[in-house]
């Protein structure tokens, strides 16, 4: 009868080592729960090696007919992908592509657009400001009908800010889903102008559906807006059709960057690099189509945005100081709302030892700030400061 050999202490430690380091290996690798074929290698306009890992591809949503696909796009984090946020960027519109990241300089790529009248094709460049250089961005076309995403009803796209929500909170819980190795990172939503009214209440939907048991967690740790539309009397647009009929920008340039991107991303090329069904599935790339029925539903916000705040969330709103659209005195007066105490005065804060706006904070988890000389989408405008005040407050600064 055979003895059973017994390890000494030093190759038990090994052993023990051994399979830490295996399950370690398993935590960490970038790509382990990626769905198969989800990996981009190449951006249309851009060449040379991608700044990080990259995925795109669809997610179905829809709790009946399932027949709604939703287009997403992930650049991972430039910095640390294993424990830097995930952000989920919401587009305004309310009804356009979350490809206007890229208008907004917050993607990883800037679109080069060409000059005025030249038909040269578009070059994307990378981005120095991209949030990629401090959390992994999660784009997604939403609702149904928006850039590439679509609906095999045309009932779908008959939509209103409650069944926006809950696609989005469908398509994190599957998104998730096929994404485990970001579980644990810390989440955040994030949105400009009409997202004012998404962002508060796909938190609120997070929060309500993460109590629910033996539901998904999602490590919800906050949300940010730019220049939030809070209130439906304000009238929010893009902030380029915006510059265009208050006459900042010709029409001229005005129609070289709408065709830009179409030329990036409407032809067969661009979408086969980018995993998106041809134009017969999912009808041509516009960044804002007109086919949407949007019906705002959801009227009033502080109520979304108490609910979330007052558990102790995170929340950052900052404004461009010459955004007549949304303007940030707007922002303030609907803050004093909410009733927190001021915990920070109104003060300057810097970038490079210059004042790049103005700040106040609420509570312990409330910051509001300006970018000074900003407009409507402050990125657009100002990417470097924009991007510093974001990077400081994502990295946990109480204030700036």
């Amino acid at each position: 009868m055979s003895r059973r050999r017994v390890l000494d202490p030093v190759e038990a430690g090994a052993l023990l080592l051994m399979a830490a380091f295996l399950l370690l290996c398993l935590r960490v690798s970038p790509g382990r729960a990626a769905p198969a074929g989800a990996e981009v290698t190449e951006f249309p306009g851009f060449h040379g090696v991608l700044p990080s890992k990259h995925y795109a591809g669809y997610i179905t949503v829809g709790h009946e007919q399932q027949n709604r696909h939703l287009y997403y796009y992930l650049a991972t984090s430039e910095r640390n992908p294993t424990l830097d946020p995930v952000v989920i960027w919401i587009n305004g519109g309310p009804a356009c592509s979350g490809f206007s990241a890229f208008h907004h300089s917050i993607g990883p790529f800037k679109i080069e657009y060409s000059q005025v009248h030249v038909k040269d094709d578009p070059r994307a460049t990378k981005n120095p400001y991209s949030w990629t250089k401090m959390a992994s961005l999660l784009l997604v076309d939403s609702p149904a009908g928006v850039g590439y995403s679509y609906a095999e009803n045309d009932d779908d796209y008959i939509t209103n800010d409650t069944s926006r929500v809950a696609d989005l909170y469908d398509f994190l819980s599957k998104w998730f889903a096929e994404y485990t190795e970001f579980m644990s990172n810390p989440f955040y939503v994030a949105g400009c102008s009409y997202s004012g009214v998404i962002v508060p209440v796909l938190a609120q939907e997070i929060l309500k559906r993460n109590e629910e048991p033996y539901r998904m967690k999602i490590n919800f740790k906050g949300y940010s807006l730019c220049n939030p539309a809070v209130d439906v009397d304000i009238e929010n647009n893009a902030h380029v059709p915006y510059a265009f009929r208050v006459g900042l920008i010709s029409e001229e340039l005005f129609q070289d960057q709408e065709q830009a991107l179409e030329k990036l991303f409407d032809t067969n090329l661009g979408r086969a690099k980018l995993h998106a069904k041809e134009p017969e599935v999912s009808g041509r790339w516009k960044r804002c189509p007109k086919h949407i029925q949007y019906t705002r539903d959801i009227l009033t916000l502080t109520e979304y945005h108490l609910n979330v705040t007052s558990k102790g969330y995170r929340v950052f709103l900052y404004s461009g100081d010459h955004s007549l659209l949304v303007p940030f005195s707007a922002t303030m007066e609907w803050l004093k709302k909410l009733n927190y105490k001021e915990t920070e005065k109104w003060h300057p804060w810097f970038v490079e030892n210059q004042i790049a706006g103005y700040s106040i904070r609420y509570g312990s988890n409330i910051l509001f700030a300006t970018i000074k000389g900003a407009g409507h989408v402050p990125s657009d405008y100002l990417p470097f400061e924009a991007f510093v005040a974001y990077q400081r407050w994502i990295d946990g600064a109480a204030s700036l």
